[in-house]
């Protein structure tokens, strides 16, 4: 669906940000003060918080590329629930900001659950008559179960789109997550000092915001990324520049994979919890339920059945494992259980 609003309207609000001068000095780069606007923290490979800064004008120019990449999907009639990170973190108020941008209305419920938790929020889904989702994959897969549990369809609300930002994830998981919503799914990608760093197209691939940034992949295709020279501690996959996605686009594919520091090293190089997630969920019968930790040298999955009368048995833990240890390599200790106890198991 198009929006009513035309993509020039967006330009010329983010324009005259752009061009306001708040401070009346100049510097080299845009003729002004680099004017900070947002501050936060990121976590760095030892475990240690970090400060980070945004100026206003990367701040407005990582909103233009996400409001052309959701004006493609939202419209003005849209109703969205905004569940992304917003303690010290820059992506949630990002896309709160992009949402009203493009003309949609905005239910901000942040990810602390403490004001709204999941059962209110089935509420005001059905009360708002919500239209899209903005969250992670993990929690677009908690509340499809929490409203199953409570004897509801989320195939048959009124959500048509889950925007999934946060968290990698596989495009595996991604159309599972769509089955149970019955709802077009897209992913964002960005870092922690660049929330905008990639935005899908038409067939679901994430493009590099290539208009503003250099990147490049230390040892090759896939390794950590670099983003205009620097190390972001982020395992990706890039698409070298002359292989073109389908869409046309001149911009180069990216693959998130998770953080560089929680994967683990296999036969042909690092293998992160994503690589994981692309080989469980080749298997039909699994709700979109996954977690992958590190531990001892191998990974720890927990995956969930989708039918409750599929038996989350020895025989389907041994199977899911095989296929990860033929597939990537590496060691795996696998826990299956019924979509129901999901929260119980994972707590």
């Amino acid at each position: 669906m198009t929006t009513t609003t035309p993509i020039a309207t967006h330009y010329e609000q983010f324009l005259q940000l752009l061009t306001r001068d708040t401070r009346g000095t100049t510097d080299t780069a845009h003729g002004r003060d680099a004017v900070h606007a947002r501050y936060g923290e990121r976590v760095d490979p030892s475990g240690a918080a970090q400060p980070i800064v945004m100026t206003r004008d990367e701040w407005i120019l990582n909103q233009i590329d996400l409001t052309l990449a959701l004006d493609r999907l939202l419209t003005q009639d849209d109703v969205v629930v905004s569940a992304v990170p917003y303690e010290l973190s820059f992506i949630g108020a990002e896309m709160d900001r992009v949402i009203e941008m493009v003309g949609a209305s905005v239910i901000s419920v942040g990810t602390s659950r403490t004001i709204c938790p999941m059962p209110r929020l089935l509420d005001l889904i059905e009360q708002y008559e919500v239209t899209a989702l903005a969250c992670s994959p993990s929690f677009a897969a908690e509340l499809a179960s929490l409203a199953l549990s409570q004897g509801q369809r989320p195939e048959d609300s009124t959500i048509r789109a889950v925007i999934c930002a946060g968290e990698a994830c596989s495009t595996e998981r991604l159309d599972r997550i769509g089955a149970v919503w019955a709802a077009t799914t897209c992913a964002l990608y960005g870092t922690p000092t660049t929330p905008t760093t990639a935005v899908a197209c038409e067939h679901g691939r994430l493009h590099l915001c290539g208009n503003r940034h250099r990147a490049e992949v230390r040892d090759g295709h896939r390794g950590e990324l670099l983003l205009d020279g620097a190390p972001t501690g982020e395992l990706v996959e890039l698409w070298p520049a002359d292989r073109r996605c389908d869409c046309g686009a001149a911009s180069r594919v990216l693959v998130p994979l998770g953080s560089l520091a929680a994967a683990l090293p296999g036969p042909d190089g690092p293998v992160s919890a994503v690589d994981v997630e692309r080989i469980v969920f080749q298997h039909a019968g699994l709700a979109p339920h996954f977690a992958c930790d590190s531990r001892a040298g191998g990974f720890h999955v927990t995956c969930a059945v989708a039918d409750p009368t599929t038996p989350a048995d020895g025989a389907l833990h041994r199977l899911i494992r095989g296929r990860i240890v033929d597939a990537l390599g590496v060691e795996a200790e696998v826990t299956v259980v019924d979509a129901k106890d999901w929260s119980t198991a994972t707590s």
